[in-house]
């Protein structure tokens, strides 16, 4: 897949001999050599460890990357730009999608019109958004692949569903941070999406205890990550960035992070309330509407997923069944 980047950006590459953390500026990948930015091997795990210090030193040498350095981007395997200790992800936190599945799982006897249903769910997320908190659980850094890789559909699952998302790259050490100050604690976003074995995720032995999250959401390759991560004082208002995920070119969501129910302040609040959020950590913010179960359609092998959110980049998966 051709890949530019405006500014500059942070991933982590194969060239077929090795892994390396590099600089991307344009269509350009400038290896971090050990002793550069940070003393030793550079890692962007190590980058991002020491994010403040490092971040004006990467942007400096993006400044002075001329045409022609560095290693062409198209001759490289990007992989999964970073590796964190812990992912935390945001459920049922785009308007659209609440109102889109409120609507899709109405009662047989409700005899409320689709419109009638829609201004009940704008209610009901209003009320949620003043005296609620946000719906957030982990997920598992072994569910994570490249942007380029396969995505890998289990026999005992059919109806894998995607979900694109805006990711948060943590920069530094969060624990009970005030939501004024949460946007301090991000480094950077880069581009997800959760795919979700939905027959798996509520079955009716475990209902009780509620969703089945590891069988469900966090089987190998089922959170596609990437292809970069952009700093966030590349990206401007992230509150504006277009998400769009298309199956076999087919447009099936868009929407733009303005419309989360929970702010992405709030969710950096709630997590670090709960627990501590180290630098490389992910928090996915959410998905829009337009999952599998809206349309009636779930993934297949051969199916090619596009994922892309404007100024972060685009994913390009195909689906591949996995021997039983």
């Amino acid at each position: 897949m051709d890949r530019h980047v405006d500014g500059w950006a942070l991933g982590r590459f194969d060239d077929g001999v090795e892994v390396f953390a590099g600089l991307i500026v344009g269509e350009r990948v400038v290896r971090l050599e050990p002793d550069g930015p940070i003393k030793g091997e550079v890692t962007v795990r190590a980058l991002l460890d020491d994010w403040s210090t490092v971040l004006p030193q990467l942007s400096e040498l993006a400044s002075s990357v001329a045409p022609g350095d560095g290693i062409p981007l198209s001759g490289l395997r990007v992989l999964v730009p970073v590796e964190p200790r812990q992912i935390f992800q945001a459920g049922a936190n785009y308007r659209s999608h609440v109102a889109e599945i409120i609507v899709s799982g109405r009662a047989a006897d409700d005899p409320r019109s689709d419109d009638e249903l829609r201004e009940a769910a704008k209610q009901m997320m209003d009320e949620r958004a003043r005296t609620g908190s946000p719906f957030i659980f982990s997920g598992l850094p072994a569910a994570l692949c490249g942007p380029d890789d396969p995505v890998i559909l289990p026999p005992e699952s059919a109806q894998v569903d995607w979900e694109a998302e805006l990711a948060v790259v943590v920069g530094q050490v969060a624990r009970r941070v005030p939501r004024e100050r949460a946007m301090e604690h991000v480094a950077g976003y880069t581009v997800c999406n959760d795919i979700s074995a939905r027959d798996l995720q509520f079955p009716a032995e475990h209902r009780p205890l509620g969703g089945d999250w590891l069988r469900a959401k966090n089987r190998p390759t089922f959170l596609p990550t990437g292809p970069f991560l952009v700093p966030a004082g590349q990206v401007g208002d992230h509150r504006d960035l277009e998400i769009t995920f298309d199956l076999n070119g087919e447009r099936m969501q868009r929407d733009v992070p303005r419309n989360m129910l929970f702010d992405l302040p709030t969710l950096i609040a709630e997590a670090s309330a709960a627990t501590t959020l180290y630098p490389g950590d992910l928090v996915l913010t959410g998905s829009p509407a337009g999952n599998g179960g809206h349309w009636k359609r779930w993934l297949q092998s051969g199916d090619v997923m596009e994922t892309a959110i404007a100024g972060l980049g685009v994913q390009r998966n195909t689906c591949v069944r996995e021997d039983a």
